[in-house]
This record gives C-alpha cells, sequence and structure tokens, in this order.
C-alpha cells in the first residue's frame, strides 16, 4: 500500500524534467497548489510553452545537465526515454538526497507516486490504486467528475482548445498537492509523548506500507535522527527543533497544526491497496467532507474494488511485458475492464458498480469481487494473447 499525503507545495521548488503532455500534466497540479515550477526539456506542449511566455514558469529549453536536479523540494522525471528519467532519480534521490522524487510509469525508481485527483472548489478527492491500475483510478476518478460536478486537474489549462493562465494560490486555488509516498522500507520517525489515537493511526498506516517505523519521546531526538528520516510525524510542533537549510530536507508532518508541517494525512477510505482520501479546502467546508466521507465508505468499503485492483495488479507485470507501447498497454486495459459478455443484460460496457452497485453482469469486475478467478485469468490470458498478435 502506498502512504497518502497532501502535501504543501506554496513557493516549494518544483523540477519537471519533460515537456510532453504529461509532464504538462504535472506543472498544471504543481501551480494549483502554488509550487514554484521549473521545467526542463528541449521540446514542450503549448500550455507549457506559454506558462513559460508570461512568466508563471521557468522553461530551459534544453536536454538535461549534471546537477540540474540540485536545491528542488520536489523532482518529476516526465521523459520519453527511460535513461534520461533514470538519470534524473539517480541525481535527485542518491546523491541530492531529494525526499520527494517521481519517475512516471516506474514505480522502483519513485519515492512518491501522482494520484488522481478531482475537485469542486470546496473539497478535493484523490484516488489510488497503489500503482496497480491506473486504469481502474481514472474510471472512478471520471465518476466522482460526472456526480460530485468536480473537475479533475488534468483537464485545466485550456478553454475552447486554447491555453490559458492557471491560477495559482494567491489568486484562489490553494488546494495542497495529493501524492502517495512509498515507504517500503524506509525510515520513518514518529515523535510523541502519549500514543495518542492518532498516532496509533499513523503507526498503522506507516506497518500497513512496510516502512521501518521508529518512535521516540522528543527528549530522545537528535537532529541524526531527523536528518537520517525519510519523513518525520510529531505530536507536536513545539516538540522538536527542526535543523534549517538543506538538512530539512525530510518532509514532515504536525498533528496539532497541519498547516506548519510539508504535509498532512487526510480522511481516508481504505480497501486493500485501494485507497480515496477526502479533504476540504478551508475549515467552512469540514462538515461537507465528513458527510462525502462516509457516503463513500459505504460505497467503496468491502464492494470488491480492492480485489480487483489486485488482480489487475498481479497480471500488470505480464502486461507490460507483453505490449511494447504504452498506447498498446492502454487500450488493453479499457478493453480488460469494459468487458461484458455479449448475453449478458445492460449495460454495454461494465460500469464497476459505480452506477449500479448491485449490477450482475457477466463482467471481469464481477468474476473477481465473486470469487470467480479462474474464469478472470483464463479470460484475460486469452484477450492478452490476442492483443500482442495484432
Amino acid at each position: 500500500m502506498f502512504y497518502p499525503a497532501y502535501v504543501n507545495l506554496q513557493d516549494r521548488k518544483c523540477l519537471v524534467v519533460g515537456g510532453g503532455t504529461v509532464a504538462e500534466r504535472k506543472v498544471v497540479a504543481m501551480l494549483i497548489s502554488g509550487g514554484d515550477v521549473t521545467v526542463i526539456s528541449p521540446d514542450a506542449t503549448e500550455l507549457v510553452a506559454f506558462l513559460a511566455h508570461i512568466g508563471t514558469i521557468r522553461w530551459h529549453k534544453r536536454q538535461l545537465k549534471a546537477d540540474d536536479t540540485r536545491g528542488y523540494f520536489l523532482v518529476c522525471a516526465a521523459t520519453d526515454f527511460r535513461d534520461i528519467n533514470t538519470a534524473v532519480f539517480t541525481e535527485a534521490h542518491e546523491k541530492n538526497k531529494i525526499r520527494l522524487v517521481n519517475v512516471v510509469d516506474v514505480i522502483p525508481q519513485c519515492t512518491f507516486a501522482a494520484a488522481s485527483v478531482v475537485t469542486n472548489g470546496e473539497l478535493m478527492l484523490s484516488i489510488s490504486t497503489s500503482g496497480k491500475s491506473p486504469a481502474t483510478s481514472r474510471r472512478i476518478r471520471e465518476h466522482f467528475e460526472k456526480t460530485l460536478n468536480a473537475t479533475s486537474l488534468y483537464t485545466l489549462g485550456y478553454e475552447d482548445g486554447e491555453p490559458v493562465p492557471i491560477a495559482s494560490e494567491g489568486e484562489g486555488q490553494g488546494l495542497p498537492y495529493p501524492i502517495y509516498l512509498l515507504l517500503e522500507n524506509r525510515s520513518c520517525l514518529v515523535v510523541y509523548e502519549q500514543k495518542t489515537k492518532e498516532i496509533e493511526r499513523r503507526i498503522s498506516l506507516l506497518n500497513r506500507c512496510g516502512a521501518s517505523v521508529v518512535c521516540m519521546m522528543p527528549d530522545e531526538v537528535k537532529p541524526k535522527h531527523l536528518e537520517n528520516a525519510f519523513l518525520v510525524i510529531v505530536d507536536k510542533v513545539s516538540r522538536v527543533d527542526m535543523p534549517c537549510g538543506d538538512k530539512a530536507a525530510f518532509i514532515r508532518e504536525y498533528l496539532d497544526e497541519p498547516a506548519a508541517g510539508t504535509y498532512f494525512t487526510p480522511d481516508l477510505i481504505i480497501d486493500d491497496n485501494f485507497i480515496i482520501s477526502v479533504s476540504a479546502r478551508n475549515s467552512t467546508t469540514v462538515h461537507k467532507a465528513k458527510r462525502l466521507h462516509a457516503k463513500l465508505a459505504d460505497q467503496f468499503k468491502n464492494n470488491g474494488y480492492g480485489a480487483f485492483i489486485e488482480f489487475l495488479g498481479a497480471r500488470r507485470p505480464e502486461i507490460l511485458e507483453a505490449l511494447p507501447t504504452s498506447k498498446k498497454r492502454a487500450d488493453f486495459f479499457d478493453a480488460l475492464i469494459d468487458y461484458i459478455e455479449m448475453d449478458s443484460p445492460q449495460p454495454e460496457t461494465c460500469c464497476l458498480a459505480l452506477e449500479k452497485p448491485e449490477c450482475s453482469a457477466e463482467c471481469l469486475f464481477n468474476w473477481v469481487r465473486h470469487g470467480k478467478l479462474e474464469r478472470a485469468d483464463t479470460f484475460t490470458t486469452n484477450l492478452l494473447e490476442s492483443q500482442s498478435r495484432n
């Protein structure tokens, strides 16, 4: 499982290496969260070039050079070249000790994964399948866009096909940057005087994510403990003196003053590796967030989504190996998820029980959630063999 975190990017330096469509999405999300964004790429999309032209971002129109990642809080590699992406991760995380580094679609070279996000201006929802099924995450995001009258961060930046300015925090957005941290075997420090329910919740989440958890009393904490930790969770701001400058590269959460940290943990709905987080934009909409959280928990918990995502994740490496291009892989997953047997009742494509919770169609989703795994495996294998021959 990945650890959900809403990061405060306000005025923090963010680097995107790459200028294509995927890089553009990263730029937009970072800007909405108040990030100070730089792009390095010989070429760029129309929107990225436009944002650079009007001064919203910096664009270095060239290839990556040595030490380009130094001094950034967050780095994302989104080029089409594996060797460049790997070089970004190696330099940023391993050499420059930057905690938050993402290489698009390469989980082993990430310390965090991006979330599918929607917002209606008052509430924000992020969806993660812990890297196991981006296609399912997208389907659920699209469902929320429709039912909650919400907007995906991926659709911002254009009006009538033309690029437009991206509103930053100072112009009324002020949204956090939702990500999912990859904490397997990473050192995470939890500092507290008393083990409250919130502290227990954080420790439980860290353990579920495979983190190496160290718990300490405030008077036991030394600078070396902070410097060696990937993230730090503290019950009160006053408990620990945080180092300044480069040594403050770790990310931290204060339970008593979330705004004082670099991230906070939102309210969660968890079903195995399927996670939905819900947060309010400000204190006046907290009650709406709580109502929505309760509604979504009733819909998504223990309703087969975790099992479905686990099934797709188990087959994902084989599918990535068999289908050479991202388009072919995307088309395959869409066909896999959409499938319904011809003699099955409506709908014509699988609704993932989003529109009809009690849908009984003969589809991959229902086979998996009702335990018909042999049937689901056989269908997946046959479809993959057919697709790989084309």
